[in-house]
């Protein structure tokens, strides 16, 4: 049995709820709690931020990225150069900075993950998630 239970955030939508959370479900899987009850995001977690900063920023440097996600410059750029092996995210070099923009395939990636977060709210598992 392993030491870390994964943990999916909490949701406050579902089916019949006429006040459901407007943050979507894939956004709240980001985090597993370890053994000892500290919160850690999750890469998937961290993939999915670093998606959603790039595709509502204009500010798109690793340094911005990092910042903003709160983890290093060198997992910032670990993660964006995963988004971009994959096709979910450019990198544009100009002789001043590398930035970081998605892709058609990104958003669509987005969309379809936002889509099935709202799918399982419809049919009252949200929760399903979190065990």
């Amino acid at each position: 049995m392993s030491n870390n239970v994964t943990h999916f955030g909490n949701s406050n939508g579902s089916i019949g709820d006429d006040n459901i959370d407007q943050k979507s479900v894939y956004l709240q899987s980001t985090y597993k709690y370890s053994y000892d009850g500290r919160k850690k995001r999750t890469e998937l977690g961290q993939l999915f931020q670093i998606l959603e900063y790039v595709g509502s920023s204009d500010n798109t440097q690793i340094s911005s990225i990092a910042r903003s996600n709160n983890m290093s410059h060198e997992a910032a750029t670990r993660n964006c150069e995963k988004l971009v092996s994959v096709g979910l995210v450019t990198r544009e070099i100009t002789r001043d900075a590398k930035r970081f923009r998605l892709t058609s395939d990104g958003r669509s990636f987005l969309n379809e993950c936002r889509n099935f977060g709202d799918i399982l709210c419809k049919y009252n598992m949200s929760h399903t998630l979190y065990h």
